[in-house]
């Protein structure tokens, strides 16, 4: 987490100097204000987001999630994890959390990259608009040629993958606890 914020900051810095460098003070501060405002409207859904993920940590014992979306679980557990992508609401900021979350307490890897694929592909909450402003006739093909992704992805990550589950479980942790030595240290 520490090199992701070290990474935003370079990045605050050097689009700050463009827009100084463009427009001056007046510019570079029209920008800070837009992203504070975008920030302050995602808070809420950050936090309703994080408190989920926190409370479905509790709720949901490791062995259902292992029974449910597990190793042992093979296809069925893909095809569960892909049909829960369509069906979760929310953005990144919600779904995000779910993923590390259902990685950390046991599922398999497979089930988690169907989760996230299949949220992006086949969000349900979006068809309504997609309909509307696209035409049905394209959404339905779209939703077809990407049917097979989710799952398809989740059993290529299985079998290609499975083996560094434990590391990236690892890999979640530390950045969870990325701030936890920074406070205990003088």
């Amino acid at each position: 987490m520490r090199n992701t914020v070290l990474g935003m900051a370079v990045a605050v810095v050097v689009f700050a100097a463009l827009a100084l460098s463009r427009g001056g003070w007046p510019l570079l501060m029209h920008g800070l204000v837009l992203g504070g405002t975008m920030a302050v409207q995602v808070l809420p859904l950050l936090i309703a987001a994080f408190a989920v993920a926190g409370l479905i940590t509790v709720l949901i014992s490791q062995d259902q999630v292992s029974r449910w979306l597990g190793r042992e679980s093979g296809l069925k557990g893909i095809l569960l994890a892909a049909l829960a992508g369509a069906l979760v609401p929310g953005g990144p900021y919600v779904y995000f959390p779910l993923a590390a979350t259902f990685l950390l307490a046991g599922a398999e890897l497979g089930t988690v990259v169907a989760f996230v694929t299949a949220k992006n592909l086949w969000t349900l909450s979006r068809l309504p608009m997609e309909m509307a402003l696209l035409n049905p006739e394209i959404t339905l093909i779209r939703y077809a040629v990407t049917f097979v992704f989710p799952p398809l992805l989740g059993v290529l990550a299985n079998a290609l993958f499975a083996k560094r589950t434990p590391a990236i479980r690892d890999g979640i942790r530390q950045l969870q606890h990325a701030g936890d030595s920074d406070s205990q240290s003088p």
